[in-house]
């Protein structure tokens, strides 16, 4: 475990910053993410039709404690549906359903939260060289129409 994998700066960084071996410091744990695996991205769906979606989530050596998804680009949250983990570090399931409010673009975001109240940020995390733990919210396109 030397040199920059699997590690990250050991203090916040510029983007594109050159960071040498000796100032990066070891992932000693993973922070909560969480992936929509349903429907795929760029679907188009039936207004007048609720939109069954789901997921899995998962936050390392600790649990997930909330899963919520958004439709308006983050402006509010709904809580989904979330399994407890098989084991100990397994990734959790979690499902929502979605009636869209008129026809038009929307992107459906998750965000999982930890039993320790940590969030998924909804941008990506701080620049590091590798790109190591970024766990932004994901989010699916989805077109509706009449």
């Amino acid at each position: 475990m030397t040199g920059q994998s699997y590690r990250i700066p050991c203090s916040p960084v510029a983007p594109g910053t050159s960071v040498a071996d000796e100032d990066m410091c070891i992932i000693e744990s993973m922070p909560v993410k969480s992936i929509v695996t349903f429907p795929k991205s760029g679907i188009q769906h039936r207004l007048q039709e609720t939109l069954n979606i789901r997921g899995h989530a998962w936050a390392g050596d600790q649990a997930v404690s909330q899963l919520y998804t958004s439709i308006d680009f983050g402006a509010s949250w709904q809580p989904a549906e979330l399994a407890g983990p098989v084991n100990r570090l397994a990734w959790q399931h979690w499902q929502s359903t979605i009636q869209f409010p008129q026809q038009g673009y929307y992107e459906i975001w998750a965000r999982a939260v930890d039993e320790n109240g940590l969030s998924q940020p909804v941008v990506l995390p701080g620049w590091n060289p590798r790109g190591y733990l970024n766990n932004a919210c994901h989010r699916i396109a989805v077109k509706v129409v009449a």
